[in-house]
């Protein structure tokens, strides 16, 4: 990820980012992302809106008419992701109706695997990224041991949303499963499932680790908190040590 930042009247000093103007006031114009090979996880990937993806369709690429028709502009992640909620297109029933029902899952599952591994006992939670586990323990002995996948971080700074698999801090054993739901987004269209970085709230977070939850069939799922946010993960499965 490049460290060089743009400053913006707006938002300060952040991250630069690349549009079609179209993009710059339009609204529900579409957005179209483009991932860099050597970038695949980009928090904010280069963007274009409906009309320049069927001229780059009908020039079958990239070149000259295709990106004088675009005019590509420079914006800061501030003002891409106020672009991004504009003019992105998705069936919101769809969205709602899938959280929802993953949602039921996790009550469903949350509250045998609270009362199961009695999770309001003990006088810490460790988790180790490298070795995936989330151990909860009593007079440092060790007492529930749970193999976790991570989902995702909610920033207090930001007030966003990231999920995993666009966290460089995170080991890829540890967030591999996210690319999951990412997949699921870029293939239903959905917002929040296929966008890295995101405004959002501590529900945002549940909501989407109640996705991650279902589609894994997962045991359970848990929030660690810190002065920066927290961090929510999936548990797998657990077992007494």
């Amino acid at each position: 990820m490049s460290s060089k930042t743009v400053e913006c009247s707006i938002h300060g000093d952040r991250s630069p980012t690349f549009v079609c103007h179209h993009l710059l006031r339009g609204e529900g114009v579409g957005f179209n992302v483009g991932y860099d090979p050597d970038e695949p996880d980009a928090l904010y990937p280069d963007a274009w809106c409906d009309a320049c993806e069927e001229v780059v369709e009908k020039e079958g690429e990239w070149n000259d008419k295709s990106e004088a028709f675009a005019d590509i502009r420079l914006l800061c992640s501030g003002c891409y992701c106020e672009s991004r909620e504009r003019n992105w297109k998705e069936d919101e029933q769809a969205v709602i109706d899938l959280i929802t029902k993953n949602f039921e899952y996790l009550q469903s599952v949350q509250e045998s695997f609270r009362k199961e591994f009695r999770l309001d006992d003990y006088q810490r939670w460790d988790w180790n990224k490298d070795n995936c586990k989330l151990i909860f323990s009593n007079d440092n002995r060790a007492v529930v041991e749970c193999d976790i996948d991570f989902v995702g971080s909610f920033s207090h700074a930001g007030n966003s949303w990231m999920w995993a698999w666009a966290n460089e801090s995170f080991p890829e054993a540890i967030k591999s499963r996210s690319r999951l739901i990412r997949e699921i987004g870029e293939d239903q269209n959905m917002l929040k499932l296929a966008s890295a970085v995101w405004h959002g709230d501590q529900i945002d977070g549940w909501e989407m680790t109640a996705v991650m939850t279902a589609h894994l069939n997962a045991i359970g799922a848990y929030r660690t908190a810190s002065d920066m946010g927290y961090v929510y993960m999936v548990i797998k499965n657990a077992r007494w040590v």
